[in-house]
């Protein structure tokens, strides 16, 4: 008898050092005087199929053009991000790029480039300038609006999430086409599975919504995505975010046509440290 209520004391004490975590509110924050470091993988595969009349097709062909045409690009991306001290009212960053490499070995951006920000309050970071002694005026533009679209994607409702709720984040693009360009929309949906040792568990899935500019009736498209993410509650931080995704569009003609398959992948992984 002194046994079971033995046992019945250790399990009561472990149930209440271990509470059950049943919601969350799903938020990224960076904390002062830490390290992150952030690796991103990214892969996409295009096939362009062309088919139509005889004349169309041989004016491809003479024109070296592959049918059909495979592109691969693969990158590899390590970025590290440092926070220094809280200087009230904002904390200061810097995120630094380690290696940029893409599938023929060569450095998309040049190590040891720069970028300089600030935190303000508990919003997202924001960029304001490269160091890079290597980058003309547009290329330091381009990298900081890239750096900010990236991070801007970090922004979440804030509401709270209990296991199997779902929320939906759309995120407006735009991908040129025969001179024009289609305005999309990616409706990314976020259901919360479960929460263990403080990490969330996320499954994630995409759909996009493609609109010609040009009403002509020429074009169509598709996408889909599925994925998943896991979010560390105690340091407010996405650890780790992996997505597969598919598009297929169709572009008519006078003479021919052509279908677009892509296939993208893109995982990342954030590891925090402490100096």
């Amino acid at each position: 008898m002194r046994k079971i209520i033995g046992i019945l004391l250790l399990l009561i004490q472990f149930s209440c050092s271990n509470p059950r975590q049943d919601g969350l509110v799903l938020k990224v924050q960076f904390q002062p005087e830490k390290t992150y470091c952030i690796s991103t993988i990214r892969g996409t595969e295009t096939v362009i199929t062309y088919s139509g009349q005889d004349i169309a097709m041989r004016k491809i062909k003479s024109m070296h053009i592959k049918n059909p045409t495979i592109s691969k690009v693969k990158t590899k991306t390590d970025v590290e991000l440092v926070t220094e001290k809280k200087n009230s009212p904002s904390l200061p960053l810097s995120l630094t790029y380690k290696r940029t490499m893409r599938l023929d070995g060569k450095n998309q951006i040049p190590e040891g480039t720069v970028i300089l920000g600030e935190i303000k309050g508990e919003q997202l970071p924001i960029f304001n300038s490269v160091a890079s002694g290597s980058f003309s005026l547009d290329q330091k533009e381009q990298l900081l609006q890239s750096a900010r679209t990236t991070f801007e994607q970090l922004d979440f409702p804030e509401q709270r999430l209990k296991i199997g709720d779902l929320f939906s984040k759309d995120r407006p693009i735009t991908i040129p086409m025969d001179g024009s360009v289609i305005e999309t929309v990616v409706t990314t949906n976020y259901k919360l599975l479960s929460i263990t040792n403080g990490m969330a568990q996320f499954e994630l899935s995409q759909k996009y919504q493609m609109t010609p500019k040009m009403m002509d009736n020429s074009f169509t498209g598709k996408g889909s995505g599925k994925g998943q993410m896991t979010y560390d509650v105690e340091n407010g931080m996405i650890t780790e975010y992996s997505m597969k995704t598919e598009l297929i569009m169709n572009k008519k003609l006078d003479y021919f046509e052509f279908d677009l398959k892509t296939a993208s992948e893109f995982s990342q992984t954030t590891q925090i440290y402490k100096p």
